[in-house]
């Protein structure tokens, strides 16, 4: 019996176990480079306990085993499966392995893998998921794959999904126009009665908007808005102000923006902002401000 990856994973162990992590980390990675082959090491590190399996995922990692990292993007140890999803676009891990990972996954990791793919752009791969994602494990899982599809399939499915997506920062960075058509579709098929309803469930997704559609969401408040001007919007004031100030100071005075001024929601800069500009609303804003 060859004892001599036995002997190399000793001699590791060994020189990283005194040092303080980040120096362990650099010395495992110049003893990595140094080692070859590395494949015996690591299974050998893989047959002792969880911080011997972490050292390998590592040394994997930097000996850019693509296949040791694919195989363990679903494992049950958290930090090994955390290791390996974070390297695995670097080394170009296969989306095949995605696929596989996923077929019998816990509810953590499957989520895990599904954040993994959304963050890794794997287009192609979300898209090919979605539907059987969808059908086993109903429209709020399907929904946290739904930002890294491609633009197409979610203008499709998103007016279905509309009511489960919960990761609104990621769907409007990616897709902001669609999600403010659905949005539009939506508040102009309810009555007026229910629209502050539907404000309360679905400001968060508005306001996610806001930082590339400013004048998108005041057009959406202008025709559609709430009785009261949801708090979370509050925080975008000055890209509104940046975007179209005569638009802001209309819909401040408005019912909807009554509680915005009583309760002095505009800071300085902003308040400058829209004196600077010049606007023609400002006589009229400065007597609501003052009354």
């Amino acid at each position: 019996m060859d004892r001599t990856p036995q002997r190399h994973a000793e001699s590791l162990l060994n020189a990283l176990d005194p040092l303080p992590f980040p120096q362990r980390m650099r010395e495992l990675a110049l003893r990595v480079k140094e080692r070859a082959p590395l494949r015996p090491v690591l299974e050998e590190l893989e047959s002792r306990g969880p911080y011997e399996r972490g050292i390998a995922v590592v040394a994997a990692a930097v000996g850019r085993d693509a296949e040791w990292i694919a195989d363990r993007i679903a494992d049950p140890d958290t930090f090994v499966r955390g290791h390996a999803l974070r390297v695995a676009d670097s080394l170009q891990v296969p989306d095949s392995a995605y696929e596989s990972a996923l077929d019998d996954a816990p509810e953590t990791v499957r989520r895990e893998l599904l954040r993994a793919i959304v963050a890794g752009r794997r287009t192609a791969l979300a898209d090919r998921l979605l539907p059987g994602l969808r059908r086993d494990w109903g429209d709020a899982e399907a929904a946290r794959l739904l930002p890294g599809c491609a633009p197409e399939t979610v203008a499709r499915l998103l007016p279905e999904l509309f009511h489960a997506v919960t990761g609104w920062k990621t769907l409007a960075k990616r897709h902001p126009g669609t999600l403010l058509d659905v949005a539009e579709g939506e508040l102009a098929a309810l009555p007026e009665a229910l629209r502050d309803t539907w404000w309360g469930r679905y400001t968060p997704g508005v306001a996610a908007t806001v930082a590339t559609q400013p004048l998108r969401v005041l057009d959406l408040l202008e025709r559609f808005g709430p009785a009261t001007l949801p708090l979370p919007l509050h925080d975008h004031f000055p890209r509104f102000a940046a975007a179209d100030p005569s638009r802001l100071l209309r819909l401040l005075l408005t019912p909807t923006g009554f509680a915005a001024r009583r309760y002095r929601s505009l800071s300085p800069a902003v308040l400058r902002r829209l004196a600077r500009s010049d606007a023609p609303e400002l006589p009229a804003f400065s007597r609501a401000l003052a009354d």
